[in-house]
C-alpha cells in the first residue's frame, strides 16, 4: 500500500505518533480497514512541519512550501489526505486553502482528521463494536488547533459538545462535564513560555481528577504527549496519586472494535502498567 499511484487516499501518520505513540497509526489503519477504505502511505516521510513553525524555526510561507513538497513529490499528488493530528490537520488544510499554491502545483487533494472519518462513520462503528465502554468516563480534549481552526469549518456536534463526545457517546461511554475543557493543554505555549505549558496542563488535569475521570480522550498525539509528561511530572510532586490513561480516538475506537490493546493499540507505550491493567478491566467487566 504504498505510494504507487497518483490520486487515492493517503495517510499521512505524523511525526509524534509514527516515532512516540505508534499504536496511534496502527489503529487509524485497522480503523480505515474495517470501514473498507483503501489508502496507501507516503513513499517516504517528512515532517508536515508545524512543531518546527510552534518553535519560531519557520515562518508560515515555508511551513505551506513543505505542505506541498509532501503532497506532490512523497505522496505522489493523491485526492485526499488522512492525518491523526491536529497540528498536521492545521498545516494540511491551511496550504490547501492557499489557493495560488493548488493552481501551481496542481494539487486536488483535501484534508480530514482520522477523527472526521470516524464521526461520520460512528453509527456504523458503534453496530460492529465487540466491546462495551459503559464503564469508561470520558473526560474529553479536543484540541485547539481542531476545536479553534481559524482557517475553514471543522465537524459541528451533534449528540454531545464537540466532535469526540458524539463519538464517545455513540460507543455508549460515559462522558464527564469538567471547567478546564475548552483549554488549551499548554503544548502550543512552548515557543514563547516553556514554563507555561506545565502551569496550563496542570490547571486542566486537576479539573480532569476532580470530575472523577478514568480516561482522558483526545485527537492529537502532541496533547497526549504534554498530558502524559505532565501528569508524571504531577505524581512526582504528589499532588495527585495515579495517572489517568490518555488514549486518541483512533485507539478508542479499535478498542471498541476487539482489537489488542497492546499489539494494535499499543497502549503500553504510554501508560504506567497498572493504569493500563485498570483501563482493560474496565473494557471487559
Amino acid at each position: 500500500m504504498r505510494g504507487k499511484d497518483k490520486g487515492g487516499v493517503i495517510l499521512y501518520p505524523g511525526c509524534v505518533s509514527l516515532n512516540k505513540y505508534p499504536g496511534i497509526v496502527r489503529s487509524a489503519i485497522e480503523v480505515l480497514k474495517f470501514l473498507g477504505v483503501e489508502f496507501r502511505f507516503p513513499t517516504n516521510m517528512l515532517c508536515c512541519s508545524r512543531p518546527l513553525e510552534r518553535i519560531g524555526v519557520l515562518k508560515e510561507e515555508y511551513t505551506n512550501a513543505l505542505a506541498y513538497f509532501n503532497l506532490t513529490r512523497l505522496m505522489d499528488n493523491p485526492s485526499s489526505v488522512i492525518v491523526v493530528c491536529n497540528g498536521c490537520y492545521l498545516s494540511f488544510r491551511r496550504a490547501l486553502e492557499v489557493n495560488e499554491l493548488r493552481s501551481s502545483y496542481g494539487v486536488e487533494a483535501e484534508c480530514s482528521h482520522i477523527a472526521e472519518v470516524i464521526w461520520r462513520n460512528r453509527h456504523e462503528l458503534a453496530s460492529q463494536a465487540k466491546v462495551k465502554l459503559n464503564k469508561l468516563r470520558v473526560a474529553v480534549h479536543v484540541g485547539c488547533h481542531y476545536l479553534y481552526y481559524p482557517h475553514g469549518d471543522i465537524i459541528k456536534s451533534e449528540d454531545g459538545e464537540d466532535i469526540l463526545e458524539d463519538i464517545a457517546l455513540t460507543l455508549n461511554a460515559e462522558v464527564v462535564d469538567y471547567g478546564e475543557k475548552r483549554t488549551c493543554c499548554g503544548g502550543t505555549m512552548v515557543k514563547w513560555f516553556r514554563n507555561v505549558t506545565f502551569a496550563i496542563a496542570r490547571e486542566k488535569l486537576k479539573s480532569i481528577v476532580e470530575s472523577d475521570a478514568n480516561v482522558i480522550l483526545t485527537m492529537c498525539p502532541y496533547c497526549l504527549r504534554t498530558f502524559n509528561r505532565a501528569q508524571q511530572r504531577l505524581r512526582g510532586l504528589k499532588e495527585i496519586e495515579r495517572v489517568i490513561p490518555v488514549i486518541h480516538v483512533s485507539q478508542l475506537v479499535a478498542l471498541a472494535l476487539g482489537f489488542d490493546p497492546v499489539k494494535i493499540a499499543g497502549l503500553h507505550m504510554q501508560m504506567p502498567n497498572q493504569e493500563l491493567e485498570r483501563l482493560c478491566q474496565a473494557l471487559t467487566s
